[in-house]
């Protein structure tokens, strides 16, 4: 990565769009834009032109940025040209015959970071964002892009660096019987900055639980309507629905999106009270199912409305029930208390059932505004933590110079997280997950 390169790079999202994004940042991204459209403002600017390149005219959006303002910190232009990859492949090309060379995957936002526009943890929250797959996701991501990890972490770090600048004055006058910080009041300081830590790990979401997607299992007995409830709920047909019983031989799957986030929802095979099997087949296909049922993560128990026979029973409890085929109900109701009753016919029940399914796989994530660690993050709090509890229990000791290593060992790992004290290895493994453009 060299800093001092003119870079270009598609900036949107692959497929068809309306409109496609070529971003050029560096010294000479103002030269290079001017060759196209030399009517190009010398101030930040958002403006049609009309740009000359390979023997083409074409109209399209131009926004000029200027150092350091802009999204690097350098020079930067975006062309917004019609949604053609044609037309992007020739300005791309055109660019790196002027000079300019293809970025590498996520050297726009390291070259923001390195440029002092943005800290490592916000550099994150645009890889977040790019790599969200729900509301959640987003949202964490958001926090992070926004500095929120940030702002909570540097009022800890700047009251760890003033304790830690007055135990190294003592080191300077170690000669003297003079004392900065009194060691009652150090560990007052750590012990606050360690709950404060400690609240931030207990009061925050990881990346990696958001990112998961719960699995939900439909179970019930042969033609109970669980294949109509996949593709109900999925919006297409990914199973095969018949009147005949034991339609569904193996385990199908969908993904379905509810408010707060997408479920692997799971339909397996017809169980039966009588489990003794018929076939080779039948016992694998059994087999697959308890399988399926005892790795969900929920398990909804699907029963015909009118089935007079008491529910199956497998290894776990169910989290819900579902009744199915509620136009064809007969008084008196089948229907328990608490089951949901259902109609794939009419669409009957869909929205409580809906509602239901989000709050079993998502409770206590769909709408609170709680900020998310990654890994990293986390092992380095951990990590700053060992090191201040080491600091707290030599306080009132004698020895100052292995006090101030301890602290300064807790400060540069909560450094770490924000970029202040980061090695090579470790920028470029964060910043090789984003995509080229970003």
């Amino acid at each position: 990565m060299n800093n001092d390169d003119t870079i270009c790079a598609i900036s949107s999202s692959a497929g068809p769009a309306a409109r496609m994004i070529v971003r050029l940042s560096g010294p000479a991204a103002r030269a290079m834009a001017l060759s196209i459209c030399p009517d190009l403002p010398a101030q930040v600017s958002a403006r049609r032109h009309r740009l000359h390149f390979c023997d083409l005219e074409v109209v399209a959006w131009v926004y000029g940025f200027v150092s350091p303002r802009s999204y690097t910190g350098e020079e930067m232009v975006e062309f917004h040209l019609p949604g053609n990859m044609t037309l992007v492949q020739l300005l791309i090309g055109y660019l790196q015959r002027q000079g300019a060379r293809m970025a590498e995957p996520g050297e726009f936002t390291a070259r923001a970071y390195f440029n002092g526009r943005l800290d490592l943890t916000r550099a994150e929250g645009v890889a977040a964002i790019i790599n969200a797959h729900g509301e959640r996701e987003l949202q964490a991501a958001r926090q992070l892009l926004a500095g929120e990890l940030a702002g909570r972490l540097r009022p800890m770090m700047d009251r760890l660096t003033e304790a830690l600048a007055l135990i190294e004055a003592e080191i300077d006058f170690v000669d003297e019987p003079v004392t900065f910080l009194a060691r009652p009041d150090l560990r007052r300081r750590l012990d606050a900055i360690l709950d404060d830590l400690r609240n931030l790990l207990s009061n925050s979401r990881r990346f990696e639980r958001l990112s998961h997607q719960p699995r939900v299992v439909l179970v019930g007995r042969p033609n109970a309507g669980k294949s109509t409830l996949l593709n109900w709920l999925a919006g297409h047909d990914r199973a095969i629905v018949s009147p005949l019983a034991g339609t569904t031989r193996d385990v199908l799957w969908a993904e379905v999106m509810l408010p707060a986030g997408s479920i692997h929802l799971v339909d397996v095979a017809g169980l039966e009270m009588d489990e003794s099997p018929e076939s080779v087949v039948e016992a694998q296909m059994r087999e697959h199912a308890r399988r399926a049922i005892a790795e969900a993560d929920l398990a909804v128990l699907v029963q015909e409305v009118n089935d007079p026979r008491p529910p199956i029973q497998v290894d776990r409890p169910f989290d819900l029930r579902v009744d199915t085929k509620a136009d064809l109900l007969k008084a008196p109701a089948g229907s328990v208390e608490d089951a949901i009753l259902i109609s794939a016919k009419t669409g009957l029940g869909r929205d409580n059932l809906i509602g239901a399914l989000n709050r079993l796989a998502f409770a206590g994530d769909g709408g609170e505004a709680r900020l998310a660690l990654n890994q990293r993050h986390v092992q380095s709090i951990e990590r700053a933590m060992d090191h201040l509890q080491q600091a707290a229990g030599m306080a009132e000791s004698e020895s100052i110079e292995l006090l101030a290593l301890e602290l300064r060992a807790a400060l540069d790992h909560l450094g770490r997280i924000l970029g202040v004290v980061s090695p090579d290895e470790l920028l470029g493994e964060i910043f090789s997950r984003f995509c080229i453009g970003k």
